[in-house]
């Protein structure tokens, strides 16, 4: 496992040089690739350029983002257009020896049954796997855990990790897993026990973070979140020790949904960050 930063999930926005920078100052291993930055680098100087700027940084790929239109389930044109971007955009990734491609699954709806939630996303989806696949690439799917994000909403989706397992499994391309979220699995009920039997390659991108005291676990708030390790809500020792067994080796990137991480610098929230995994992993 690497320590990996991804500012934007801490409520910072940056330069994709800045972050390289800070990276490397505050001891990260990789980065999440902005692949807007490193485009415009191959169009105004060459593909091998910007190959050889992100190589001199000495920084892992993190993952990629999903762009594709696939929520909206009315708008099959968005959908449809999407796509060839999408195509591009992977491509270039891999170019750049990015091997995950990270999205979330709403676990909520107030205009589509839980069946047609699944078989759209499934028909959407397979399509974006199939693609991500030609490149050698996993698709890493988040579920969302916490209560309080479906109360009042007229259907529930999945929002577990046997649910998004079983939605994996029935788009069936082989490279789908789990972007696996502590905060998720915590809201989840989930147990050390199901995450120890996840096989290694199904576990394709990890969040950590903590909850807030004095909340149960249904009780927990989506948005409100802490820094790693700062309330001991979550078992995150537990956590780690359960993905060391499974033999999982890749990012680890915080996402604490923080209004104090937000309210400091860039700077001073990657400095604590990279102090409070350094605290963490051990």
């Amino acid at each position: 496992m690497f320590k990996n930063l991804n500012p934007g999930a801490l409520g910072h926005k940056l330069s994709f040089d800045q972050t390289c920078a800070l990276a490397k100052q505050y001891n990260f291993a990789g980065v999440d690739l902005d692949l807007g930055f490193l485009s415009d680098m191959a169009k105004t100087q060459s593909l091998q350029a910007a190959k050889d700027w992100l190589a001199a940084t000495g920084l892992r790929v993190g993952a990629s983002g999903l762009s594709v239109a696939w929520r909206d389930w009315d708008d099959d044109r968005a959908y449809a257009a999407s796509l060839p971007r999408f195509i591009e955009e992977t491509a270039f990734a891999a170019e750049f020896g990015c091997t995950r491609c990270t999205t979330w699954v709403m676990p909520r709806s107030n205009t589509v049954t839980f069946q047609q939630y699944f078989t759209q996303a499934v028909k959407r989806l397979t399509p974006v796997a199939e693609i991500l696949k030609s490149y050698g690439m996993w698709m890493g799917l988040e579920y969302v855990g916490p209560t309080t994000l479906r109360q009042g909403y007229k259907y529930d989706f999945v929002h577990t990790m046997d649910g998004m397992r079983a939605l994996g499994g029935a788009i069936g391309t082989g490279n789908v897993g789990l972007l696996l979220d502590c905060f998720h699995w915590y809201t989840a009920h989930g147990t050390l026990t199901e995450i120890e039997m996840l096989p290694t390659e199904e576990v394709v991108y990890v969040h950590v973070n903590d909850g807030k005291p004095g909340r149960t676990a249904d009780e927990q708030i989506d948005n409100e979140r802490d820094m790693v390790g700062a309330t001991g809500v979550i078992d995150i020792a537990g956590f780690y020790g359960a993905l060391r067994k499974t033999g999982y080796d890749g990012p680890i990137t915080v996402e604490p949904f923080s209004a104090e991480i937000r309210a400091m610098t860039p700077e001073q929230a990657i400095a604590v960050t990279s102090a409070a995994l350094d605290k963490t992993l051990g």
